[in-house]
This record gives structure tokens, sequence and C-alpha cells, in this order.
């Protein structure tokens, strides 16, 4: 990943707002940023660098089926969802800017901060 996205700013600021709380299959839990142009058009730029130097990208982060979100938990305890997804809508809105990026392995522990 880090090769195919090389001399691409990838983690250039960009402003977000967090305006919803959501849930993915598998005890996931997810803060949702309103769907800017330029976001949507950054996520496009890597999907295509990543594509076309042949890094498999399952098909749902595909540009138009992509779900923008942070993910805040991969592991919610089933009976906790609810009232994790309750907090998290208790101090929506949130404004924030991403200002850097990385390839992350959670499985192995590895972090690779990209620029």
């Amino acid at each position: 990943m880090a090769a195919a996205l090389a001399g691409m700013v990838v983690a250039a600021p960009l402003r977000l707002t967090f305006q919803y709380a959501g849930q993915f299959v598998g005890r996931v839990l997810w803060l949702g940023p309103s769907p800017t142009a330029d976001l949507l058009a950054h996520q496009a730029t890597v999907y295509d660098r990543l594509t076309r130097a042949g890094v498999a990208v399952s098909d749902q982060h595909r540009p138009g089926y992509w779900v923008p979100h942070c993910t805040l938990s991969m592991r919610v305890p089933n009976p906790l969802m609810t009232a994790a997804v309750r907090r998290c809508l208790e101090v929506l809105p949130i404004e924030a800017t991403v200002v850097g990026a990385a390839v992350v392995d959670h499985a192995r522990d590895i972090v690779r901060p990209l620029p």
C-alpha cells in the first residue's frame, strides 16, 4: 500500500464534521463524517492508486459504495452496543481535522505512518 501511495500527500489536512454514529456487523462502532466533496475525491484517488498498483481492495471501498467512517472500537460487547451508540450521539457533532494516516495491521500490532 505504501508503495502505491508514494508521492501522494495521503494525510493532507482535511476538515471533517462527524454527525452520526453507526455499527457494522461484528461489534464495530464508528462515527460518520459528512461526506464532503473533498473527502470523497480524496478517497477515490486513494482507491484508484491502490487498484492500479494491484492492491486487493474490497468492493465495499469502491467510490460510491464506501461508507466514510472513523472506527472507535472493533469489539464492543453486544449487550453494550446500544448504550455505546447512545453515548456517541450525545457528543455529536464533532469537528475534526485529519492530519495523519497510516497503514495498520491490527492482528500483528504494526503501524506504518504515511506521508
